[in-house]
């Protein structure tokens, strides 16, 4: 029959989340009937025995729209890798990620430059290093900036 539209069920569990449609009414669910083709399970949850319009005002033509702009975003999102986030670590874990060479021209430099004494001091009384603390990346890329390690060699080490 043109024109006449199936029904769908939405179902929703106990906690009111969204669990999927079917064509059948599920007893074991809080059910809510809609018309065939819309996708609009994310625009009810049940809240204390009570369906509710989580877009309350909203045609149904803007919630499929702004569904669909969280749909991309969250795509997006999945894409792009997750950095990890620098955790504390040993001094000795830092002290590995220099190369000999590297700590052999920091120590030396330690001797005649009391900025790079200081670094090395501050580095001697923590009890670890923070890769995320703004003072360790500003300590590590003034050895860059001094030539002490390589260029680039900042952003490895912190990393």
């Amino acid at each position: 029959m043109e024109g006449v539209e199936a029904m769908l069920y939405l179902h929703f569990d106990e906690s009111g989340r969204f669990v999927g449609k079917t064509s059948d009414p599920n007893d074991g669910y809080f059910s809510f009937k809609v018309s065939k083709g819309k996708e609009l399970g994310e625009r009810f949850s049940v809240v204390d025995g009570k369906l509710v319009d989580n877009f309350p005002g909203k045609t149904d033509e803007e919630v499929l729209s702004i569904l669909a702009e969280q749909a991309a975003q969250s795509v997006e999102a999945a894409a792009e890798p997750a950095k990890p986030t620098p955790r504390p670590i040993t001094k000795l874990a830092f002290m590995e990620r220099f190369t000999d060479e590297e700590l052999a021209a920091i120590y030396a430099a330690a001797k005649t430059d009391v900025r790079v004494e200081v670094l090395m001091d501050k580095m001697k009384l923590a009890s670890e290093i923070d890769l995320a603390d703004p003072r360790t990346r500003a300590g590590v890329e003034a050895l860059e900036t001094l030539g002490l390690i390589g260029q680039g060699r900042a952003a490895e080490v912190l990393s």
